[in-house]
């Protein structure tokens, strides 16, 4: 019996997220002017270039420091935050969340926040705490970038990007994308070549950074944007339906040539997250309009006389879209965005 309790024991000890990836210490980031020193317990770290790491140690307790430079001493303190690791602990199902109870008795559940950033307040001579972000994109800052989803993307077809982004005033952006499809078309089915299989795309976008605050940190950039986005592709399909002609019916398999046209307008908010001094990931998400068209030059499919085959009617795919046929397929619907960009900043 003493053997089971201690083998459920090691058990909930090996499912509780916040005890086995927690440290006993964690790490908070201070960015303050240079010659500033951060007084934490017994210790005193310098600031340099703008930063410095302290690693308090996990409590309950709120965190305490003082920074000083020259006369300027100011106190500091932050309340403890529960790490998000604790909350790890629901997705595991092999245990339904029993973990919780291990993380509930140890310190390890706790952190403070990451990254905090401090001025000197000129006018009461004391430090204080600062909105503005690390690092600011200012006038003249370009970003060279690719959109990594858009080369797997099976909702459509699969391109590689290329984009331009520059800012003509502080904190304001404009950009350009470029995207070609490289590979064939997903479920070509036709074995006539009535068009070549090829597509591009266009993105262009304005946005506003920092104009509000989600995140309280210092290091991510936010922004709001208004992107609008336009994709063209030809491509060739077979197209099977039935005919009736003076009480004769007969089974029609037609190569038809398709020319998708889709334009998206798009309301955006994303987050722009520095990785070292020169590259960056930009994540966003956001809402719009989609607007989906469709030609087929000389197709001899008459929706007033013909009925489709019902593979075409019955054929609902997640991934793959069923919908090729000009003026049947047309479609203006809601739109949801959401991926990331990888860039440079020159």
């Amino acid at each position: 019996m003493k053997n089971v309790i201690v083998l459920v024991l090691i058990a909930l000890m090996l499912n509780s997220c916040a005890t086995i990836f927690n440290g006993r210490h964690t790490k908070v980031n201070i960015y303050a002017p240079q010659n500033t020193t951060v007084e934490l317990e017994n210790s005193s770290i310098l600031i340099d270039k703008g930063k410095a790491k302290i690693f308090p140690e996990r409590s309950k307790d709120s965190l305490r420091f003082t920074l000083k430079n020259d006369s300027i001493s100011s106190d500091f303190t932050f309340k403890r935050k529960v790490s998000g690791l604790l909350y790890g602990n629901l997705f595991i199902p092999a245990t339904l969340g029993v973990g919780l109870l291990i993380d509930l008795t140890n310190q390890k559940r706790f952190t403070y926040k990451r990254h905090m950033l401090f001025e000197i307040d000129s006018t009461t001579n004391e430090f204080k705490i600062s909105k503005e972000k690390i690092i600011d994109f200012k006038q003249h800052t370009t970003f060279i970038y690719t959109s990594p989803l858009l080369a797997i993307d099976l909702f459509s077809q699969p391109m590689i990007s290329l984009g331009f982004e520059y800012f003509p005033l502080k904190n304001f952006s404009i950009s350009a994308e470029y995207a070609t499809i490289y590979t064939k078309k997903l479920r070509d089915d036709s074995n006539f070549k009535l068009v070549k299989n090829k597509g591009r795309s266009f993105r262009y976008e304005v946005k506003y950074y920092n104009l509000i605050s989600l995140i309280d940190n210092p290091r991510v950039n936010e922004y709001i944007g208004l992107e609008a986005r336009f994709i063209r592709q030809y491509y060739n399909k077979n197209i099977s339906y039935d005919r009736t002609n003076q009480d004769i019916n007969y089974y029609i398999n037609e190569p038809i040539a398709v020319q998708k046209s889709v334009d998206i307008v798009n309301l955006k908010y994303g987050l722009n997250f520095p990785i070292g001094k020169r590259m960056f990931i930009d994540l966003y998400s956001g809402f719009g309009i989609r607007n989906k068209t469709f030609k087929n030059p000389n197709l001899a499919y008459n929706p007033e006389t013909d009925r489709l085959s019902d593979h075409y009617e019955d054929s609902h795919f997640i991934i793959i879209e069923n919908a090729y046929l000009e003026g049947r397929d047309d479609t203006t619907e809601f739109n949801f965005a959401l991926g990331f960009k990888f860039g440079i900043i020159f």
